[in-house]
């Protein structure tokens, strides 16, 4: 089965070298490798010509964000099984073979996770897949904590994160790619709802293993930027996928989750403007959002309470998370 790797770049070039060179050294050898190029300015698309002539290169003059460049990257690609990887991660040399391996086995999934490792040091988790709370406010499960081995379990996970996910192209065919509207940020969740809502699980497979550095491109997650696409799509997110019922069922969640996102990006980021800037192209976007909720109710396969079943399971897990860290903290670890 042929996997194309598609890897999003925006003046990424000091993150290339490790991250292809650790492509090329895959055990699968049935691969194909996309860089779409976002209109960097650092000499990446040079470096990639003048190293790598095997990869093929997708080039925008601007930058068109993540989820345009990956779908760009999709609609070129041969592949039945498409990897998104971060331009700032490194691969161990089994990661394509391990997924590809549930892939094959398991026909109920539609995609599939991997445990990330901390680029910058490899007792830490960067996470074990992504995480959504009844609030709507994302998060990766075990993100910074020691890996201790709590994670080396195969098991269903709501969604892979982006940056290092292998997905089946039938579900895609099925749902439709990400959305562009999003252009960065929690376009991974909302693909991850919306695979769940068509009756398509994701599995994480603890033996695939990746390297991420984390905001290698957009920096700090307090900057402008992140601040107000993470404010945006957090509602873009809840508005086309939390059904109905539990859309009232949540509120309270909603109003806490999103208000303590505004309260920890103001006295940590000092970022109110952007928080602003967001909002409102929230609020700007809501007919497309709702258009795009049609949509996905048309194509929902599960019931209403497995929905709120694998939010509040991935909430949990989210808050056992968080307090496994402070513990950490509190312990010097």
């Amino acid at each position: 089965m042929l996997v194309s790797i598609i890897i999003p770049n925006w003046n990424g070039k000091r993150f290339l070298k490790g991250c292809l060179d650790s492509l090329m050294e895959q055990t699968y050898s049935e691969l194909e490798i996309y860089v779409v190029d976002n209109g960097s300015k650092d000499d990446s698309v040079e470096f990639i010509e003048q190293n790598y002539p095997s990869v093929k290169l997708i080039k925008y003059e601007h930058n068109t964000g993540f989820a345009p460049a990956v779908n760009a990257g999709i609609k070129a690609a041969a592949g039945d099984y498409l990897a998104l990887i971060n331009n700032d991660t490194v691969v161990d040399k089994n990661w394509v073979s391990e997924l590809v391996k549930v892939l094959d086995a398991h026909p109920e999934i539609g995609s599939v996770g991997c445990k990330m490792l901390a680029y910058d040091d490899h007792k830490l988790l960067d996470g074990v897949g992504d995480g959504y709370r009844r609030g709507g406010l994302p998060g990766r499960i075990g993100h910074r904590e020691i890996d201790t081995g709590r994670f080396d379990t195969q098991r269903y996970i709501l969604g892979a994160c982006g940056g290092a996910a292998v997905y089946k192209r039938t579900m895609l065919d099925d749902i439709g790619l990400f959305d562009e509207d999003f252009f960065a940020y929690l376009e991974d969740v909302d693909i991850a709802l919306r695979a769940q809502s068509a009756g398509y699980k994701c599995l994480y497979v603890p033996s695939a293993i990746i390297y991420h550095l984390g905001c290698g491109t957009t920096g700090s997650g307090y900057s402008p930027m992140v601040v107000k696409l993470s404010a945006r799509n957090n509602i873009n997110t809840i508005v086309k996928n939390i059904p109905m019922p539990l859309l009232i069922k949540f509120l309270p969640q909603i109003f806490f989750w999103q208000a303590f996102y505004f309260i920890v990006v103001i006295l940590r980021g000092g970022q109110l403007i952007p928080w602003m800037l967001g909002t409102i192209e929230s609020i700007l976007l809501m007919p497309k959002m709702i258009e795009k909720r049609f949509q996905i109710n048309k194509k929902r396969k599960v019931s209403h309470s497995y929905m709120e079943q694998i939010i509040v399971e991935s909430e949990k897990e989210l808050e056992d998370s968080r307090a496994r860290l402070k513990l950490q903290v509190v312990q010097g670890n």
